[in-house]
């Protein structure tokens, strides 16, 4: 089938870095039209940069850890807070949601002065302080030791009873190859079991989280419903989205 050599062009230009025309025409057996329609499909969806006489492979860019929480509020703020109402319109009046943290969920909460017994759960410090001046919202955190860094509570989820109509989940990387990504193992175990636990997902998360994969896979396309962001994504990521029947808005 086309699409699974498509693929396997990808992953063979992917383990080599870089690879002639010449070799991927032996390789898998093509001819040279072939060949030129397959390329330019993987440009097309970003995996791979044509070059004279062949082409390279496009690394994601990986990231070891996360930034301080000062410069995360101040990055790209005006499209965190566009995320942040969009996410806030599918809030309704009864909802149990969860809020992550990261600084592109904790927008949504100054959109929510709309709905009437919402309750907000939260392991993040900046989501508690926001829900002091929303009187018509219940908060409830999810304590346990505070991660600086983060500045999130770091929760056992082992025994932990909530359910949730929604919940708002960000990211730090969000890539084809490895789905969504975080620095923290931890933050990735609450993540997962909130994910576990809720009627509906919703990914928040801005344009400079495309093709960037982090230390920890918490979740894969398959377990989120809707992707909420800024921009249009990347086109190699209509067809993954689309097939995990995942819906965009932005």
């Amino acid at each position: 089938m086309k699409y699974n050599r498509v693929q396997e062009i990808r992953q063979y230009v992917e383990s080599r870095h870089s690879v002639s025309n010449e070799e991927l025409l032996k390789e898998f057996d093509i001819s040279i039209q072939t060949l030129r329609r397959d390329l330019k499909e993987l440009e097309e969806q970003g995996h791979i940069t044509k070059v004279y006489g062949g082409v390279i492979y496009n690394e994601p860019v990986t990231k070891g850890e996360v930034d301080p929480i000062e410069k995360r509020e101040a990055s790209n703020a005006d499209e965190k807070d566009y995320i942040g109402k969009l996410a806030a319109g599918f809030v309704e009046d009864n909802d149990v949601i969860f809020v992550d943290s990261g600084t592109t969920a904790c927008r949504m909460l100054k959109y929510l002065g709309h709905v009437k017994n919402v309750t907000v759960i939260s392991h993040c410090l900046d989501v508690m302080q926001e829900l002091k001046k929303m009187r018509n919202l219940t908060g409830v955190c999810a304590g346990g030791a505070l991660h600086p860094d983060t500045g999130t509570f770091l929760v056992d989820t082992s025994f932990y009873p909530y359910n949730y109509n929604k919940s708002f989940i960000s990211a730090v990387g969000i890539s084809t190859v490895r789905g969504m990504t975080n620095t923290y193992l931890q933050e990735g175990f609450m993540k997962h079991h909130v994910i576990e636990h809720s009627h509906r997902v919703y990914l928040v998360a801005d344009h400079t989280k495309f093709d960037v994969i982090a230390f920890n896979h918490f979740a894969d396309f398959s377990e989120i419903d809707t992707l909420i962001t800024d921009r249009e994504p990347p086109k190699k990521y209509e067809k993954i989205l689309e097939s995990n029947q995942v819906k965009i808005v932005y």
